[in-house]
């Protein structure tokens, strides 16, 4: 007999919803209003800068000069304690077509065609002028070895002479794209900005927990799916991200952002929940995958924390997976309007200061 992947997931999916049942109740209780924007650091990592106020005009002028039906941007910015206001908000900046763009999928991103970041809004921002690709990493594979692939995209993409490179990265994605920057030092001039969406920087507790999920998934005999080396369980994990941090500094010529996701209980999808509860457990303002707090690029500025769970923040999932996919809230969130907003503020920040450059083949890492 025969039985599917799914039929597997389904299974081990409700065995674990079983198991977390009789879970204790959340180790601390407060609300996103309680309490500032917090990162979780190595010493000696530089610290992250608060660059809320500015990409939240950013967002809420974007939805309203689209009049985008249904869109709370009170509601869709988490506001974390101490967010500053911008007391003279200048009005949105031009778009620019001459950024070049590259998505960074997170892990098995690449065994599901439905995973595919911002559909909805690629086609918008190549209109409007943008080149935007998606970079194929090994879906299965660590970030060590996904390197190469990123490095590969990166020495292909023709940029103008004033243009800028933007690199992209979801979930493991940004990983990935922290060790390219570290592995590949001769072409780090060619990247001026990096953003991490709902970055695995520190790996998850979650993945600690639940590694052997991931390693069933390593002789998963799929065309689609190669194993790669094998690496994605050990790479999630928190001790390996900080062992990594603790041994490299990202280059000093790139500008870093990052945008972190945290949801409620009921706005976490629900083949998410066996991962969400013990983060939950740890800490209520979590997406479902990470913590909030593990999410921060060093030295990145931070433009805001949206109110999405691990998936809604960047994967069509919601939409064709209604039911594992799904949450009880019905809640659903803006992609487009979220990559948009960071696409102008790329093209505001990297307009104001341009990284300073250094030399090819200038070592930027330990």
């Amino acid at each position: 007999m025969t039985v599917s992947f799914s039929t597997c997931l389904r299974a081990l999916l409700a065995s674990l919803a079983l198991a977390l049942a009789a879970c204790a109740s959340p180790l601390l209780h407060y609300q996103a209003s309680d309490i500032p924007p917090l990162q979780l650091a190595v010493v000696g990592q530089p610290p992250v800068q608060d660059g809320r106020a500015r990409f939240r005009t950013l967002f809420c002028g974007l939805a309203a000069h689209e009049q985008t039906p249904g869109v709370d941007c009170g509601k869709l910015l988490v506001s974390l304690a101490a967010e500053p206001r911008e007391e003279d908000p200048a009005p949105l900046p031009p778009h620019d077509p001459r950024m070049r763009i590259l998505l960074v999928p997170g892990g098995v991103a690449e065994c599901f065609e439905d995973a595919e970041l911002f559909p909805e809004a690629i086609p918008r921002l190549r209109a409007l002028g943008y080149s935007v690709n998606t970079v194929r990493v090994s879906g299965r594979s660590s970030s060590a070895a996904n390197a190469w692939r990123i490095a590969a995209a990166v020495a292909r993409t023709s940029v103008p002479p004033d243009g800028r490179l933007v690199l992209m990265g979801y979930s493991k994605g940004a990983a990935d794209i922290m060790e390219f920057l570290v592995q590949y030092p001769s072409l780090v001039p060619r990247v001026h900005a990096v953003v991490s969406i709902a970055g695995s920087v520190n790996g998850s507790p979650a993945a600690n927990r639940y590694a052997f999920v991931y390693q069933a998934l390593k002789d998963w005999p799929s065309k689609r799916c190669p194993p790669g080396d094998r690496g994605i369980a050990q790479d999630l994990k928190r001790e390996a991200r900080m062992k990594w941090l603790a041994r490299h500094k990202l280059p000093d010529s790139v500008r870093y952002f990052s945008v972190g996701s945290m949801a409620p209980e009921e706005e976490v999808a629900r083949a998410m929940a066996p991962l969400e509860a013990p983060l939950r457990y740890m800490d209520p303002l979590n997406d479902g995958q990470l913590l909030f707090s593990d999410q921060l690029l060093p030295g990145s500025e931070l433009l805001g924390y949206v109110r999405a769970d691990h998936w809604a923040v960047a994967l069509p999932l919601q939409e064709r997976w209604p039911i594992l996919a799904g949450n009880s809230a019905g809640a659903h969130f803006p992609r487009g309007l979220l990559l948009e907003a960071i696409v102008l503020r790329m093209a505001e920040a990297l307009r104001e200061r341009p990284p300073a450059r250094e030399a090819p083949g200038t070592p930027s890492g330990g």
